[in-house]
């Protein structure tokens, strides 16, 4: 009887051990496919705010399996491939079972003129589990399916599962099932626009703080040509109201007053890709005193507090 019990307890602890293994195993995968789509959203978001003619922007997907985005001047040869890692100058990025990553772009936002205006306000063709305006979408296909018995290869039903893979614009999420191993990780509209809007504060202030030399651009230029920060524009025209503390940017008074010799990028004067992304309306502007304006953006709770630049390098 001692015997027998003592089999029973060797069995059981080994099959605890095993399904304990196999949990780690699992945690592990999971935490390392994890990762790859984190950075993969990282460096996606990074690309969107700091492109220099259309921020928010983003690359194409890779449809050869090369790394390299796919597609002439911004105009995606697919919207859904796998995920661009040699365009964006990261690693191979795997996920735990040791496939690249796939990307679904909003056609809304590829780098192309076709594309403007590109905004916080512009709405977006993607939708995952039925919430719009999703700018882009990471997924890992985990292990191949019983359907999926071609791979490798370029084909995106031999990778991603369901209405991932019927060519439109409407994708999924889990549960994991036999028919369904997809993980997907969104990136919202708000997601990309968080970061975006605070690169076009900073275009709309001028120059960086701590930059080289004086300011040549925006409101600190302004403020260095006149002594005071511009009124606020009550009439859409772009010019400011004298008494005005609250309205539209006064944007003609500023590109009258950029530097004619232009910085080099990223510092060049922003008023073209502004104007023609439909941005300039969007911003708000007061003028609370001569030498401190704000500046935020229509919906988005992001503002900017601008100071003259009175010496160089810009405190």
């Amino acid at each position: 009887m001692l015997i027998f019990m003592l089999f029973i307890f060797l069995g059981a602890t080994t099959w605890i051990l095993g399904r304990s293994g196999g949990t780690n195993a699992r945690n592990q995968q999971d935490q390392s496919t994890a990762n790859a789509m984190a950075q993969a959203r990282e460096a996606l978001v990074g690309r969107a705010a700091t492109d220099a003619n259309r921020p928010g922007s983003l690359t194409c997907p890779d449809i050869s399996n090369d790394g390299v985005a796919d597609g002439v001047a911004g105009n995606c040869t697919s919207f859904v491939g796998r995920f661009p890692w040699k365009t964006l100058d990261l690693p191979e990025l795997l996920d735990g079972n040791g496939e690249r990553l796939w990307y679904a772009l909003s056609p809304g936002l590829r780098d192309n003129p076709a594309a403007e205006p590109i905004n916080s306000q512009k709405a977006l063709e993607l939708t995952l589990d039925g919430t719009a305006n999703i700018a882009a979408i990471i997924f890992s296909p985990g292990p191949p399916l019983a359907n999926q018995n071609a791979r490798p290869s370029n084909t995106v039903a031999d990778y991603l599962d369901g209405s991932n893979n019927d060519g439109d614009t409407t994708y999924i999420s889990g549960p994991q099932s036999a028919t369904f191993n997809d993980k997907t990780l969104a990136i919202s509209r708000e997601d990309i626009f968080r970061t975006v809007n605070q690169r076009v504060l900073a275009e709309i202030r001028g120059i960086d703080d701590n930059a080289p030399g004086s300011p040549t651009y925006g409101l600190r230029r302004y403020h260095a040509d006149f002594g005071s920060f511009p009124w606020a524009d009550s009439g859409s025209d772009g010019f400011g109201d004298v008494g005005t503390i609250t309205g539209g940017l006064p944007n003609k008074e500023l590109e009258l007053h950029a530097s004619p010799t232009p910085p080099t990028p990223p510092h060049n004067p922003p008023y073209s890709w502004l104007s023609l992304n439909g941005w300039l309306p969007l911003i708000t502007y007061q003028r609370l005193n001569p030498s401190l304006a704000r500046i935020g953006i229509v919906g988005s709770s992001n503002t900017m507090d601008v100071i003259p630049c009175p010496s160089s390098p810009c405190p």
